[in-house]
């Protein structure tokens, strides 16, 4: 999967999910796994209550957990979307 920063992301909306102790617990709706997302996971969990592009994805975590390193957030944003996209909790749109 190629994600473009301009591509958009929302959440499905048949998972279940519960923020426990500060994480996210999300539960895939294909195999009734239960996911538990660290710190950067629940944030952009969160964030994506309303769909944003990767761009805007990687910009929140920028600001939110004051870095500048904008390559290394861009690749875990990334591979984060990429994963919660094959497990079928987001969905995306190309612009």
């Amino acid at each position: 999967m190629n994600l473009l920063k301009t591509d958009h992301i929302q959440r499905a909306t048949n998972v279940a999910q519960r923020l426990f102790e500060e994480q996210m617990l999300v539960i895939t709706p294909k195999d009734s796994m239960l996911h538990k997302f660290n710190a950067v996971g629940t944030f952009i969990w969160q964030f994506l209550e309303r769909s944003h592009s990767v761009e805007e994805i990687v910009q929140g975590v920028q600001k939110h957990f004051d870095t500048n390193d904008e390559e290394a957030v861009s690749q875990d944003v990334i591979t984060f979307i990429e994963k919660l996209c094959e497990k079928g909790l987001v969905s995306l749109k190309s612009e």
